[in-house]
This record gives structure tokens, sequence and C-alpha cells, in this order.
């Protein structure tokens, strides 16, 4: 493996660890919020009533939970993708066509489908909480991106796939 490979690879694993801390600080953040949020609702409701950015303060406390919840829910998804890339990467500078990394490949593609069907609802429960002038209004929905993202999972487990059978069959013959 060259040096620079190498080093390629170590930076991502770094990137990765990073990722995998911010998300984790994310996730407590949504914890603590709703946490805050149950407790402290009547103090939160004065303010949200006397703000231009929500409509209804009365109206929006089970959507604030659901946003919370929903937004759990893509944190959980995002460790899970990177705890596979992980894994992959782990494999990538010794055997990287294994049986397991198209698995990996292949549950990152489910799981980034999951991320996409969660903006949906994502997007609806923050738009029905904010003005159409607020930052939050433009949240979730699906983009050209995760999309493209999503094929390209899917089809680099095929890839490995196919390139761990064309090595098996190549040992065979020799």
């Amino acid at each position: 493996m060259s040096k620079n490979h190498s080093t390629l690879l170590a930076v991502t694993r770094g990137l990765l660890w990073l990722m995998l801390t911010l998300i984790a600080a994310a996730f407590l953040f949504v914890i603590v919020s709703g946490g805050a949020l149950a407790v402290m609702w009547p103090e939160i409701a004065v303010e949200a009533k006397n703000s231009q950015i929500f409509l209804d303060a009365g109206n929006i406390r089970p959507q604030l939970f659901a946003l919370l919840a929903i937004l759990a829910a893509v944190l959980a998804a995002a460790v899970y993708i990177v705890r596979k890339l992980q894994a992959l990467i782990a494999t990538a500078a010794t055997d990287p066509f294994i049986p397991a990394n198209a698995a990996r490949l292949r549950h990152i593609g489910w799981a980034l489908v999951a991320v996409q069907l969660l903006a949906l609802p994502l997007g609806s429960v923050a738009r029905s909480i904010a003005v159409s002038t607020s930052q939050f209004a433009d949240m979730g929905g699906i983009n050209l991106q995760s999309i493209l993202a999503i094929l390209l999972a899917f089809v680099l487990a095929a890839v490995f796939e196919r390139g761990t059978a064309m090595r098996d069959e190549l040992e065979g013959t020799v």
C-alpha cells in the first residue's frame, strides 16, 4: 500500500471518529432539549407566544416533541452509517473485497433511505411550527445529493460483491 493511500485512510479514520463524536454530541443535545422542553414548558410557552418565529405556542408542544424524536432517529441512523463506514475502512488496507463489505455498503444504502424517509416528516413538522420567514421552515425534504448517495452505496455494494466473486473464481483456478 502506498504512503498516500495509508495517509488517506488514517485521515479518513480520524474524520469518522470526529463525525461520530459530533453526532453523539448532537444526539445528547436533542435528548437534553427534550427533557428541558418537558420540564420548562410553561416558561417556553410564554417565550414562544411572544416570539415572531413560532405560530401558535399552545399547539406546538407535541410538534416539538415529534421534531426532536425524528431528529434523534436521524442521528441514530447517522451513528449506524458512520460505524459501518469505520468497519469498511478497517478492512480497506488489507482486504476490502470481502462479503462483509458488500453487506456493509448495502446496510449504509438502506440507512440512507431511512434518513431520506425521515426527512419528509421532519420537514412537514418543522414547517407546521415555523413561519415561512424562519430558518426552520426549510428543514427536511428529499434532495438530489442524498438520492445520488443512496444509489452510490447500492452500486458500490454490487461492485464489492462482484469483486469478491471474481477474486474467489481466480483463486479457484490457480
